[in-house]
């Protein structure tokens, strides 16, 4: 059955939606930008029903501060230093990659390489670059795929005046002045065939005598194989050439080419059956400004 309370409240509601013209605003308006209506509309919706998304009461959440969290907890400045972590975990947790690189140290065997594990930045960009630091006298190069940002102040980036091992990497130096030094050290002949400067076989493997002061005397001390920066290093012209030496009674046959540099007053000749010494200069027969100890270097 019908409630009587139930006809009379319909009743009274139909009373008000249907008045004269003195109590029309009571009825809900279509206009939303009429704020005459608002309060009344926002009164009779909320006493009953639950609260549709489109509700006016409560306090909204703007578009702006759903971004602002989003930002906080999905994006961020990339870590500032990413070389500080030593290990994998801390690495991976701090946003940074964990990979691997070259390292290089120099010493009478030449060039040798490790692999050492790096944390790096995700976003690393850049060309091939070698940095080195010295931790207590122990000098360490490393050779980066990248140019890396992070690395502390104790870094420095490998030039002319670094440690030898700079010119272990591919990272190009144009250091000729370095050369000698480089190559000189390593007594391995081996090692020498196969020292790179830049990626670039820059050593060669030579017999010189010293032959004292610039007097035309050949003096007889033991010779000595030595590692010496050199040209065309893959050429052998042993057959090739013959020095004019030969016509003129010197060197008994002997075909390789002498080279001869002066080195603080010491006259020193060379010679090897291909390359060429960088620095040096070839002995030839009509030079007179040229010494007479470049026929000493057919006893070598």
């Amino acid at each position: 059955m019908t409630s009587p309370y139930r006809l009379l409240s319909c009743a009274f509601v139909l009373l008000i939606a249907c008045g004269d013209e003195g109590v029309t605003t009571l009825s809900p308006s279509t206009d939303t930008s009429d704020p005459t209506t608002s309060a009344p509309v926002t009164t009779t919706t909320t006493t009953t029903g639950e609260p549709t998304g489109t509700s006016t009461t409560g306090t909204p959440t703007t578009t702006e501060d759903t971004a602002s969290t989003t930002d906080d907890t999905t994006t961020g400045p990339p870590p500032s230093n990413c070389s500080q972590y030593t290990d994998m975990a801390a690495c991976g947790q701090n946003g940074c990659e964990w990979t691997q690189i070259v390292s290089y140290t120099h010493s009478n065997q030449g060039c040798q390489g490790d692999i050492r594990d790096f944390c790096v930045p995700t976003d690393a960009s850049g060309g091939l670059t070698s940095v080195w630091r010295d931790d207590n006298g122990d000098i360490e190069v490393l050779q980066f795929p990248f140019t890396p940002t992070d690395l502390g102040p104790e870094w420095n980036t490998c030039d002319c005046d670094g440690p030898l091992a700079c010119l272990c990497t591919s990272a190009a130096l144009d250091c000729p002045e370095r050369l000698d030094e480089f190559c000189g050290a390593i007594t391995n002949e081996n090692t020498c065939s196969n020292a790179a400067v830049g990626g670039s076989f820059a050593c060669g493997w030579f017999t010189v005598s010293q032959e004292g002061p610039l007097d035309g005397a050949c003096d007889d001390p033991p010779w000595q194989k030595v590692c010496l920066p050199g040209t065309d290093l893959s050429s052998k012209t042993c057959d090739e050439i013959s020095l004019p030496y030969v016509d003129q009674g010197y060197c008994m046959g002997w075909t390789d080419p002498v080279y001869w540099r002066e080195i603080d007053g010491i006259v020193e000749v060379t010679t090897i059956c291909g390359p060429k010494p960088s620095g040096w200069t070839l002995c030839v027969a009509d030079d007179p400004d040229q010494p007479d100890e470049c026929k000493c270097g057919c006893k070598i």
